[in-house]
């Protein structure tokens, strides 16, 4: 546990010990202050430790069948609580045996006949560094969060937001001498071009401005009254066009009465990066189906694609930030995996739940949820 936690609930000890008056004398200190669990053998005590995990134990030596050298070795061979500080108390006091206890991967060995202050004094010191070490993983982990948040940030932004704005210009630059030539051959396909560049372009930075401002939990959340099923249409028809050089159509599947209370940009923004995905992930002629429906006490959207599907061991990192979540789209569209992580972002803010179900070859649906009342 940490410290936190600490303050509500009281540390667990193992004592390991075959002595029943030993165990009385340990639980006579320490019991007041302590949780303890009790093992009477080595083989108890590994019995235990499968299915529980103390923050420390204090652990005999002479022990039939297995000493405690050996009980501590056997710990600290499994990873799952090798941590765990283990201190011997034990009547053997040779140096041979304290620095076998050492080597077995003890952190302290104190000795019988023991004086009660001291053990306490010892037992909460190693407590307390067990702790702080804790805390030090938990934000070591959050650190390396960071990092590949911020490397994600940069990426996108050295590669990603490059490549659209290259584009504008580079098309922008043929228009303008075509112009100057008064050679009109091409204009409207350029044209065409820039236009789709220029909105790869904003979609990217909307999408990076909102991600950012929901790292620094910059968002409020503004809940309202929202008719769903006008959302989703005044959504849709966005992509109608989009959609339309790739012969895609997009279906909708919605019930007429469909209100929820939630942030509407939010729930807009979800929308509009699942659809996006669905038409640059679906092949020419293909179709989408966007519905929308009251599951009990949430309403679940769905929008599905019969694409090109994500590959099994892909699945879990969608919605995670990874610098190779990237995929081209079937017309080589470019993308970052950014719109699925903001979109897990805000429905999580929402109080509701994203998921996704795909088959390589034959498609994708991705669904969240509204929760109907509690929003």
């Amino acid at each position: 546990m940490n410290q936190t936690d600490n303050k509500m609930a009281k540390d667990v000890i193992l004592v390991v010990d075959d002595q029943p008056n030993n165990l009385k004398v340990i639980a006579s200190v320490l019991g007041r202050d302590y949780s303890l669990s009790i093992a009477n053998s080595g083989a108890n005590a590994l019995k235990i430790l499968e299915n529980n995990t103390p923050d420390l134990i204090l652990l005999d030596i002479m022990m039939p069948e297995m000493d405690g050298f050996e009980v501590c070795k056997r710990i600290k061979a499994i990873e799952r609580i090798r941590h765990i500080p283990v201190i011997f108390l034990t009547a053997k006091n040779d140096i041979d045996d304290i620095v076998n206890g050492f080597s077995s991967g003890a952190v302290d060995y104190i000795t019988k006949p023991f004086n009660s202050v001291e053990v306490k004094v010892r037992v909460q010191n190693h407590l307390n560094l067990k702790h702080a070490l804790d805390e030090l993983k938990i934000t070591n982990q959050k650190l390396q969060e960071l990092n590949a948040t911020k490397d994600k940030f940069f990426s996108i932004i050295a590669h990603d937001l490059r490549s659209p704005f290259t584009s504008i210009i580079g098309f922008s630059e043929l228009l303008a001498d075509q112009m100057a030539e008064k050679d009109y051959d091409n204009i409207e396909q350029y044209a065409g071009f820039i236009k789709q560049s220029s909105k790869q372009a904003m979609d990217l930075l909307t999408n990076l401005l909102e991600w950012a401002r929901s790292q620094t939990n910059k968002i409020e959340y503004k809940p309202e009254k929202i008719d769903l099923v006008h959302l989703i249409e005044e959504t849709v028809k966005m992509f109608d066009q989009i959609a339309l050089p790739k012969g895609i159509t997009i279906k909708r599947v919605l019930n007429q009465n469909l209100e929820v209370t939630a942030d509407k940009h939010m729930i807009a923004t979800v929308i509009r990066n699942l659809i996006s995905n669905a038409v640059k992930f679906t092949r020419m002629g293909g179709e989408i189906s966007v519905s929308a429906q009251k599951d009990q006490e949430e309403i679940v959207v769905k929008i599905s694609d019969n694409g090109v599907g994500i590959p099994a061991n892909r699945i879990e990192k969608v919605f995670q930030i990874d610098n190779n979540n990237s995929t081209l789209g079937t017309a080589k569209e470019e993308g970052t995996g950014l719109g699925l992580i903001l979109c897990k972002t805000f429905v999580e803010k929402s109080g509701g739940w994203i998921k996704v179900e795909s088959e390589v070859g034959k498609g994708s649906v991705f669904s969240f949820s509204i929760p109907s009342c509690s929003l």
